[in-house]
């Protein structure tokens, strides 16, 4: 397998790490809107994804060993405490996350689509022997 197409695999395995644990996040909201003090979670990597993205894409590909490409962060769960929907200080709004989630995982669906149409080509090419 050549540099690019390791390097697309890696921006899907991290796309998908980031809905597998904003769909984490999301059920822990769902499972705790009557709990009283909870405060919601979230995840946001769609910026730490855009900066691999533009980092993959402003390369000047000469030799796989030319080249080191840093991480430029992680993947993590954090809590929203800024504001209060209810008396119990709880602030999860079952409506806005039931929406997350089904985003979430029409997102989830279409980078798993997008992973099993590389290994599709990648099967197709080593049957081929190409």
């Amino acid at each position: 397998m050549n540099f690019i197409n390791a390097k697309r695999f890696d921006l899907l395995e991290f796309a998908l790490d980031g809905t597998n644990k904003r769909h984490e996040a999301i059920s822990n909201n769902v499972a705790n809107v009557n709990t009283p003090g909870y405060k919601r979670e979230y995840v946001e990597f769609e910026s730490v994804l855009q900066n691999k993205v533009e980092n993959f894409m402003d390369l000047d590909l000469t030799h796989n060993k030319h080249i080191e490409i840093s991480e430029v962060g992680g993947i993590d769960i954090k809590k929203e405490e800024d504001y209060y929907t209810r008396r119990d200080e709880n602030n999860i709004n079952i409506d806005k996350e039931n929406a997350d989630m089904a985003k979430n995982s029409i997102m989830y669906n279409a980078l798993v689509r997008q992973m099993s149409g590389q290994l599709n080509r990648l099967r197709t090419v080593i049957r081929d022997g190409r």
